[in-house]
Formats: C-alpha cells, structure tokens, sequence
C-alpha cells in the first residue's frame, strides 16, 4: 500500500505540471506569432522603401537625361550661330536676331516647377523648334556653308537632339506615371517612410500638353 501511494504521488507530479508546461508553450507560440507578425510588417515597409527610392533614382536619372541632351542642343545652336557669324554669310543682321533669341531661350528653361505650367512649356518649345528650324535653314541652304566640317557637325548634334526630345519626354512620362500611381496605392505607409514633407506627384509633360 505504501508502495503504491508513493507510485501515485509521483504520476501526480508530472500530471500537475501539464497546465504551467501548456502554458509556457502558449506565451512561446504567441512570442514567435509576434515575432513573425513584426517581420512581415519590416519586411512590407522595407519593399516599399526600396521601391519608393528606385523609382525617386530613376526619374531622377531620366530627367537629368532630357535636360542634359536639351542642355547640348542649345550649346550646339550657339556653336553653330558662332560659325556662321565667323563665314562669308550675307545674312549677318538674321544671325545677330538668332543669337538674340537664343539667348532669351535660355532663361525659359523647363523645370519640374515650370512643367505644371503649359504657357511655359509651350512658349519654350515653339522658341527652341522655330530657333533649330530656321539655324539648319539658314546652313543648309548654303552648300559652301556645309562643307565646313564643324558647322557640318553642329548641325547634325541639333538635328539628333531634337529627335530625342520627344522620346526622353515620353521616357520620363512613363517613369512619373509609375512614380504618381505608386503614391496613391501606399501613401499612408510612404508617410512614415518620407517625412520630409508632403508627398507630391510629379507632372507629365503629356500631361501639360493636354492642358
């Protein structure tokens, strides 16, 4: 009998501990729930971190893109103006006009401020369009002016920057497109990660145009 008493005080034993081993397992289980929970909600803000600073690079890049080939484009008209001016041209009053328009083309350069403004971007489009038309008029027309190698050449840099202009545009459209759409489908968690002000979506030069 004292055998069996001792026997069953010690079944009793473990059989009383179940409850704070139960225990112990469950605040072990919701530890690793949170831990896990934590992990994702980091993982979550940190994709959208990596996003968010890409395409800020990207449309970065693309812009400083298109203004560096319309930076080229007006070097390359005053190059070319420079040259002429430099000839036997009889036109020399035009090209003093020229050089006096380029020079105020300068001062309306295109900024992402400006770009919300289609009276700027237009005014800056028909001034450098009219400016690189009547230029490569005005050598071309003269087949002894282009057998001058670096005039020949400064028209051809023009001719090609003004070919990019549209494609570096659109390039840059599509970026901001993805950059607008991006801030609308996680703007209260990009707040968290930006707090540098508000969020702001970048304007389309398509969509001044349509203006």
């Amino acid at each position: 009998m004292v055998r069996l008493a001792n026997h069953m005080r010690l079944l009793k034993r473990p059989i009383a501990a179940i409850p704070f081993l139960f225990g112990g397992m469950l605040l072990m289980s919701c530890g690793r729930s949170a831990t896990i929970n934590e992990t994702t909600t980091f993982t979550h803000i940190d994709s959208l971190t990596d996003t968010y600073l890409s395409l800020q690079d990207t449309l970065l890049y693309s812009w400083n893109v298109l203004v560096k080939d319309e930076q080229e484009k007006v070097d390359a008209m005053e190059k070319a103006l420079h040259q002429l001016i430099q000839l036997p041209v009889p036109e020399k009053s035009q090209l003093v006009t020229l050089q006096s328009r380029l020079q105020q083309l300068k001062q309306l350069r295109i900024t992402q401020k400006t770009l919300t403004n289609p009276y700027v971007v237009e005014e800056y489009d028909f001034a450098t369009s009219s400016l690189v038309a009547e230029i490569i008029a005005l050598s071309e027309s003269n087949s002894v002016l282009m057998q001058n190698k670096n005039l020949s050449v400064l028209i051809e840099k023009i001719k090609v920057a003004e070919q990019h202009t549209p494609l570096f545009r659109s390039s840059y459209d599509s970026i901001a497109l993805l950059f607008n759409t991006f801030l609308e489908k996680n703007e209260s968690s990009l707040k968290e990660i930006d707090k540098s002000g508000p969020l702001e979506k970048r304007p389309l030069f398509s969509g001044v145009a349509g203006k």
